[in-house]
């Protein structure tokens, strides 16, 4: 088989497994919130809620590494398997301390936390603490799993990281399920089985690689060259960092404004809308290392095949389930003051993921050709009007606050990247 060939073998097999394991993924969550949401009751499934928007939050640490280290190692591979495997031992690294730091900085916070940002009252204070403890044990394992994940996208064995993702959130999933029928109905059930399976994915995922490209030269990662990683993919990390908070400014704003019962009802909306996002990310997961060995003559080509799919197989599902919103909850978790508070954002949220779709056209060229300081310039721009528009938009009309933030950076995006790629 010739490289090309190769090369188109493994782009079509990354797109289908990566979809497979959306549909796995996305299906799972999808049929199973409603019954967590029976089981827990309001204020327990709010408290999970929160946690959940938690881990969101601490995923700000991330700072663009998820989307840098994908591009490195396939680079770095392209060069030789020494410099591949010397990349992933960095990356690798610089996860793991960031999610320490995170995790550690966090249980010192979580009493402040609770009664600060939470304002839990007194009968879930406990629950609440617990809670927040456990779910920032969970991140370190899960934020350092991204190390693995990265490795298996820049090599282009996405196959293998839908699996072992598909396998361990499976098991995350029926481990809570089990513990919350068999144990307690509690947040603090639903959370136990998550750290507990993520730690065990995140040592299994640790032994299969090191099997397959050794320890050489990881234990002489230091310092100098986490703070060259910095340093490198600065101003990228920067505005993924501005990126990251962006997406999250629905949750932070909402969650010190509404009641936990109430925002715990906009979280399950929230995750119907946005699991339609993950649509976009098996075609940019699959497109992105053929983008950045493409020559110049094939990128556009490749652009273009990207910008199709993604509006086939993104933006029109997006806009079909938008119309259908009130019938979609209604056979989806059947409660009638969810349908009833839930159906306008949940159509905002859709059409802003529909533009957030097509936003990927520009925003992957972008990456591609190392426009970081533009990406920067655009989230700094879209953070300055949004979070005094996202105060306004909560207090004046609740959760459906949430989704007219959504609206407004998508458009925003649109309408910025347009702006600062004119000239690619």
């Amino acid at each position: 088989m010739s490289m090309t060939a190769l090369l188109r073998h493994r782009l079509i097999q990354n797109v289908a497994t990566n979809y497979l394991s959306v549909v796995w993924l996305g299906g799972i969550a999808l049929a199973l919130i409603p019954w967590y949401a029976k089981l827990l009751g309001p204020q327990q499934w709010g408290l999970v809620a929160v946690c959940i928007s938690l881990q969101g939050i601490m995923a700000l640490l991330d700072a663009g590494l998820t989307q840098v280290m994908p591009r490195d190692i396939a680079r770095a591979f392209a060069h030789s398997k020494e410099d591949g495997a010397r990349t992933f031992h960095v990356f690798s690294r610089a996860y793991l301390v960031l999610g320490a730091i995170g995790c550690v900085l966090g249980q010192v916070a979580a009493p402040w936390i609770a009664v600060n940002w939470l304002r839990a009252t007194p009968e879930i204070m406990a629950d609440a603490t617990w809670a927040l403890r456990i779910v920032l044990l969970q991140f370190l394992f899960q934020f350092s799993n991204n190390a693995h994940i990265g490795y298996w996208n820049g090599t282009q064995a996405q196959a293998t990281a839908n699996f072992r993702q598909c396998l361990f959130v499976s098991a995350k999933h029926v481990g809570a399920l089990t513990l919350i029928n068999f144990w307690q109905e509690s947040v603090l059930a639903y959370l136990l089985s998550f750290a507990i399976f993520s730690a065990l994915e995140y040592f299994s995922n640790r032994g299969y690689l090191m099997r397959k490209i050794g320890q050489k030269g990881c234990s002489s990662v230091g310092l100098l060259e986490l703070i060259a990683l910095a340093r490198d993919s600065g101003v990228m990390a920067a505005s993924v960092f501005v990126g990251m908070l962006i997406s999250q400014m629905d949750r932070i704003v909402l969650s010190g404004y509404v009641s936990v019962a109430e925002f715990g009802r906009y979280v399950i909306v929230a995750n119907l809308g946005l699991a339609f996002m993950q649509l976009q990310h098996p075609l940019v997961r699959a497109f992105l290392p053929k983008l950045v060995t493409a020559a110049s003559g094939s990128m556009s080509n490749t652009i273009q095949q990207m910008g199709v799919s993604l509006v086939v197989l993104c933006v029109l599902p997006c806009m079909v389930v938008a119309v259908l919103a009130p019938q979609v909850l209604s056979l989806w978790i059947g409660d009638p003051t969810i349908v009833q508070e839930g159906t306008v954002p949940l159509r905002l949220i859709l059409v802003a993921v529909a533009f957030n779709g097509l936003y990927q056209i520009v925003y992957q060229r972008m990456l591609v050709y190392g426009l970081a300081g533009s990406i920067l310039k655009i989230n700094i721009i879209i953070l300055v009007f949004v979070f005094p528009l996202s105060i306004f938009c909560v207090t004046k009309y609740g959760i459906n606050g949430g989704g007219m933030i959504w609206v407004t950076v998508s458009v925003l995006q649109i309408i910025l990247g347009l702006f600062f790629t004119k000239k690619c």
